[in-house]
């Protein structure tokens, strides 16, 4: 008994969340605009917001398009949904990202959880 209660001890405990984001069209062409939205929340968290981020081709830095309001997680769900309008030719990705926040008017985020990308052909 003294075992299990001592490894019961030192097992981590996990927060448990999710996020996800979906992107549609999958293809398009220039210049027309893709709809992103998504939604995402956390144990980890009380505070958060979920933003849409995106980028041109496959490496590089990420950049924010849209952040959804501030949420007391568990109250509600963490949304985002944006439009992107297309402006280079080749691969747009797009992610989300769960902020945590101090409190209920933001103050220092900290990304919580990132979703998988999502691509985008652009002709």
């Amino acid at each position: 008994m003294g075992v299990a209660a001592a490894v019961l001890a030192v097992t981590p405990a996990f927060a448990k969340g999710s996020a996800t984001i979906s992107v549609s069209p999958s293809t398009v062409k220039l210049g027309q605009s893709v709809h992103v939205k998504g939604q995402a929340d956390s144990d980890a968290v009380m505070y958060g917001k979920f933003c849409a981020q995106d980028r041109v081709g496959t490496h590089g830095a990420w950049h924010t398009v849209k952040c959804g309001s501030i949420v007391e997680i568990g109250a509600a769900e963490a949304k985002v949904d944006a439009k992107i309008k297309t402006t280079h030719r080749g691969v747009l990705q797009v992610r989300g990202v769960l902020y945590g926040l101090d409190g209920p008017h933001g103050g220092h985020p900290y990304a919580d959880i990132t979703t998988d990308v999502r691509t985008v052909h652009v002709r």
